[in-house]
């Protein structure tokens, strides 16, 4: 059976890989305490890098899955119509933080690009690219999201 490769798939699969090599990471730091005479300065930043990027690359997951923080409380007490224009509402907010973001991001990451990690020499305009990341893709999916929302609604 042949696979097609989607977004949502790649966008997985970056989120395990960067969890994979932080947990290696994180391994390599602990065993080189406790059973070598030294421990490498980069795993440390490494585990902190793939963090970042991990939590950055799965927030739209996390959208498109809502997985984000809901008051379920709430949802529960309105009706159906009522419950999908809360969400509409709260995934408006979520657009406008994520399109300031997105366009804040790219002069600091301009401004970034002068600096390298302390450890690994990586350029941090890389590093702070996980803002302008995050933030395209939450807002892709935050997109996506409402007009799946308007749609039932007008149903």
């Amino acid at each position: 059976m042949k696979r097609k490769f989607s977004f949502e798939g790649v966008l997985e699969l970056a989120v395990i890989s960067t969890f994979v090599l932080m947990m290696l990471s994180v391994c390599i730091q602990v065993f080189s305490r406790y059973a070598l005479p030294w421990s490498p300065s980069w795993t440390e930043e490494l585990a902190r890098f793939c963090f970042i990027y991990m939590v950055s690359l799965g927030a739209g997951l996390a959208v498109k899955d809502k997985g984000y923080v809901r008051v379920g409380l709430i949802f529960d007490r309105l009706g159906p119509r009522s419950s999908i224009r809360l969400e509409i509402a709260i995934l408006s907010c979520i657009g406008v933080l994520m399109g300031c973001m997105l366009y804040f991001s790219i002069p600091l990451i301009r401004i970034v690009a002068l600096q390298q990690s302390a450890s690994m020499k990586i350029n941090m305009g890389f590093i702070y690219f996980s803002m302008l990341a995050m933030s395209a893709v939450v807002l892709g999916y935050v997109i996506r999201e409402i007009f799946i929302n308007c749609k039932t609604l007008h149903l």
